[in-house]
């Protein structure tokens, strides 16, 4: 095992995931990814709502930024490598096809995310990326 994929989304679950990837990373001198997908930006019908999206978009960016940099300190260990990327889309698809590009081993996703109510009518995003991934996937819980 060489490159672990861990996403990272900020809830518990996920803190968790970050933890046992880099537990899982250094036992294998493994490179770590962790890559956080913001949501697309929300698309208005109506003329007469006005939102600066740019600046909605940059503060998405630097709270992903933040979060990230949390991740970071979670599973900081004496030579291991991490990184972190940033993306914006659909998450489960996202998340699926930067493990299957990216080369990567094994992929860590949290058994839930920060929107319970979501997860529960959606499926979540743990559960679309174990059926569209085509690499290993460890659910934590």
């Amino acid at each position: 095992m060489k490159r672990i994929l861990v996403a990272v989304d900020g809830s518990e679950t996920s803190q968790r995931a970050v933890k046992l990837a880099a537990d899982i990373a250094e036992k294998f001198t493994a490179e770590l990814e962790l890559l956080h997908v913001m949501p697309p930006p929300p698309v208005f019908s109506e003329p007469a709502v006005i939102i600066n999206v740019a600046e909605l978009e940059r503060a998405q960016y630097e709270s992903a930024r933040q979060l990230l940099d949390r991740a970071r300190d979670l599973c900081a260990r004496p030579g291991l490598t991490s990184t972190s990327q940033i993306l914006a889309g659909p998450a489960a698809e996202l998340i699926a096809e930067r493990a299957d590009a990216g080369g990567f081993d094994l992929l860590v996703v949290g058994s839930r995310g920060r929107n319970l109510i979501a997860s529960a009518l959606l499926g979540g995003v743990s559960h679309r990326v174990i059926h569209l991934s085509k690499k290993p996937v460890l659910v934590v819980h």
